[in-house]
């Protein structure tokens, strides 16, 4: 199946918004569903490492749809929380991920 990153930048209340969906969030994408799944991801922070500002995920899925349809489900979207996103297909080029469903952090 192919990849996909995900990038989401946060709105004007993406603090506020990001601080009371995170825990479903962090849920959400920890379960395979639709056809797709989360292989990677985490927050971007800013260069001091303290403050959230959007999301990175790499997802492998059937297609773009079924990884269209998964982010739609995601309660950080469901919330509005992103002013922007780009949803793009990747073709892993580097390193060794291990593709399991992940159960940390």
């Amino acid at each position: 199946m192919p990849f996909f990153i995900f990038r989401g930048i946060d709105g004007a209340d993406g603090a506020s918004i990001r601080a009371e969906v995170r825990d479903a969030h962090r849920a959400y994408i920890r379960v395979p569903a639709m056809g797709c799944r989360v292989v990677a991801g985490g927050p971007l922070v800013d260069d001091q490492g303290t403050a959230m500002f959007g999301t990175l995920l790499v997802l492998e899925a059937a297609d773009r749809s079924a990884a269209e349809q998964f982010l739609r489900g995601d309660p950080y979207s469901k919330a509005k929380l992103f002013a922007s996103t780009a949803l793009d297909r990747w073709n892993w080029g580097l390193g060794n991920l291990v593709l399991t469903t992940a159960t940390s952090g």
